[in-house]
């Protein structure tokens, strides 16, 4: 049976036992897991290792456990994938993060483009959905999430090679890329990005790909990308 998987603010390295402040943690394992005194469960700290625990005891603000066995989480994404997606409505965004952790995703920076009208995220939220998203999903290492930047900013900022997607684009192929082990995706909003960005593009020599003669929507596109790089 498959242990449930948490993501604890402490390192685990070296220790034997460790002590839970945090309620909402410790109602979901008390009242929606009923987990109870001596039942496992796999921690992790964000390293890359997954630690073996046992509940010693789970009661109001607290819980202790005992550190049973460490070792490396083997489900590790095959490229480190920057996802530079144009920020979307609330819900379908908040999809890109979740799913985009699923299928492998290192890096979220929302972007800031001309054809969109939400310019913010709520980033306790965005954390929140990347982090259980990465428990469900039996990774490591949680991605990291940015605050939204313009395209210009988040264009100069990158520091991982970049390819952009827009129905213009010539047709895709994952295999153009194998030998890439960081590659930044930039994903455009519903309607595709502004003929001053396809130009800013060319400027900053950035390639231009198309999916496919289908139209796809912006959070679909946002997935099957690292989807398919990961492969």
């Amino acid at each position: 049976m498959r242990l449930h998987r948490f993501f604890v603010e402490e390192q685990l390295r070296n220790k034997t036992d460790i002590s839970i402040f945090d309620d909402e943690v410790i109602h979901q394992w008390k009242d929606v897991f009923r987990l109870r005194a001596g039942d496992r469960l796999t921690l992790l700290d964000n390293t890359g290792f997954e630690y073996l625990a046992e509940v010693a005891l789970l009661a109001k603000g607290k819980a202790d456990l005992k550190i049973i066995d460490r070792s490396a989480v083997s489900h590790a994404p095959a490229k480190e994938i920057w996802l530079y997606a144009a920020l979307i409505k609330k819900d379908n965004y908040e999809w890109i993060l979740e799913k985009g952790t699923e299928v492998g995703v290192s890096h979220f920076v929302p972007v800031v483009s001309d054809r969109i009208e939400k310019k913010n995220i709520n980033m306790e939220r965005a954390l929140k959905i990347v982090k259980e998203a990465s428990e469900q999903s039996g990774r490591g290492t949680m991605p990291l999430v940015d605050e939204p930047a313009s395209l210009e900013d988040a264009i100069e900022s990158a520091t991982v090679p970049l390819i952009a997607f827009h129905m213009s684009g010539e047709k895709f192929v994952a295999g153009f890329h194998n030998n890439k082990q960081q590659l930044g995706i930039l994903i455009g909003p519903e309607g595709g990005w502004s003929d001053s960005e396809l130009a800013l593009f060319k400027e900053k020599n950035i390639p231009i790909y198309s999916l496919g003669g289908l139209v796809l929507r912006a959070e679909t596109a946002a997935i099957v990308v690292p989807a398919l790089l990961n492969l």
